[in-house]
């Protein structure tokens, strides 16, 4: 954690800095914060409170802290920070600047966020050993498959919480029809050989009851006692537990599990479609494999030696960061030249569809998004431009020549 504290804090640290910088100068931008971002906030607040005023009504003297706590520091405290976080566009003050490296930090940099999590579990785990277990789950840091097992959740997390929202609805209509209509059928035990088991007598127990039994089984069957035939609610009991058994344990289920293959299945394709780019295209000059094996180089590197070697992009990147720190005025005349380039946004100086093995053998070769034609017709007016250009260059040596010698004569 100290090793990717001391890496990851001062990418961050400058990746804001010049954020900043950019922001202020930039007279786009006129406004540095965001009231909009408190909208939902104040909703969540608003549903806490009157979710604990309506439990301590229905259950006096019965408090739960817990649950409050939970409410309050598990639900609004992090949606506070993302809603703070969501307000300062651009931290233009000494704490507005701290609290978005510190949250920037812990929560836009999830390799470091969770060797944080898993060192306060290591902590904990001295108090209490089950802790200790759920330092196993740092396989997820180091397994992509696992990665994107996680990611079918995250990605898709907005409409997985609508479906949620769903269940809670759906929860509390059935809570609120079957206590009006089969209240003295509901039993948290079905098989329990009560003569009066346990069952529901309030909207919130029979929510309760419901989200526990019923939404993990798919079916009423596990909070309805079973009802005869004979019964003259027969029907609606019938009508009552199919249209949940569909709704709620083909559908809602269904569809969750839809969102999460599907994004998984992305994010596989997705995976496949990178690892292909970057095996069979040279990420610097853009020269796919067919193309450049069919350049016809003689004695040339090969394919994979141009990717890897010839155009290895870190080489790029370390000469960036050369560039970078080093003194401008010790720039000789190709450094100038790349760094002006870069500070424009130019990026005209890296090699496109070409290389030194390539220009060195006068190679031209065909572009993959046509026929040849364009490609060609635009080679044969560069060369044809080159030795115009050469051409003068010639005429002026030669006059220069003349000059000197009638100078010696």
């Amino acid at each position: 954690v100290l090793f990717l504290g001391l890496t990851e804090v001062p990418i961050i640290i400058r990746q804001t800095n010049e954020f900043i910088e950019e922001s202020l100068a930039d007279p786009s931008i006129k406004t540095y914060r965001n009231p909009g971002a408190f909208t939902w906030w104040g909703v969540t607040l608003i549903f806490n409170f009157m979710f604990i005023v309506q439990h301590l009504a229905n259950f006096p003297g019965k408090a739960n802290p817990g649950l409050y706590l939970f409410l309050i520091l598990g639900v609004n405290l992090p949606w506070t920070l993302s809603c703070v976080r969501n307000y300062i566009i651009v931290p233009t003050t000494r704490p507005t600047r701290i609290f978005v490296i510190l949250y920037d930090t812990l929560v836009t940099k999830p390799f470091f966020r969770n060797h944080v999590v898993l060192m306060v579990f290591s902590v904990l785990g001295f108090n209490s050993s089950p802790y200790f277990t759920l330092m196993l789950l740092d396989i997820m840091n180091n397994s992509m498959v696992l990665g994107d097992i996680i990611k079918s959740i995250t990605v898709p997390a907005f409409q997985l919480a609508l479906v949620f929202y769903l269940f809670i609805v759906t929860v509390i209509i059935y809570a609120q029809f079957g206590l009006e209509f089969f209240e003295d059928w509901f039993v948290y035990d079905g098989d329990a050989d009560d003569d009066s088991p346990p069952g529901c007598h309030s909207v919130v127990s029979c929510f309760w009851l419901i989200l526990y039994k019923g939404i993990p089984a798919g079916e009423l069957s596990e909070v309805l006692d079973v009802i005869d035939n004979r019964n003259d609610r027969f029907l609606q009991r019938v009508l009552f537990d199919m249209s949940f058994f569909v709704w709620v344990g083909i559908l809602l289920f269904n569809i969750i599990t839809g969102l999460m293959v599907d994004t998984f299945s992305a994010l596989r394709e997705e995976a496949e479609r990178r690892l292909d780019t970057l095996e069979n295209e040279c990420f610097v000059c853009g020269f796919k494999r067919e193309s450049y094996d069919d350049a016809g180089l003689v004695h040339g590197p090969s394919f994979d030696s141009h990717r890897d070697e010839e155009h290895n992009p870190w080489n790029y990147v370390f000469y960036f960061a050369y560039l970078r720190r080093k003194d401008p005025t010790e720039y000789n005349g190709v450094e100038t030249y790349v760094w002006n380039k870069i500070e424009n946004g130019d990026l005209s100086w890296l090699p496109v569809r070409t290389s030194f093995a390539i220009q060195n053998q006068g190679i031209l070769v065909k572009d993959d998004d046509d026929d040849g034609s364009g490609k060609l017709s635009a080679d044969l007016g560069v060369i044809r431009e080159g030795m115009q250009a050469f051409d003068r260059r010639m005429e002026s040596l030669e006059v220069s020549m003349k000059k000197l010698l009638e100078q010696q004569l």
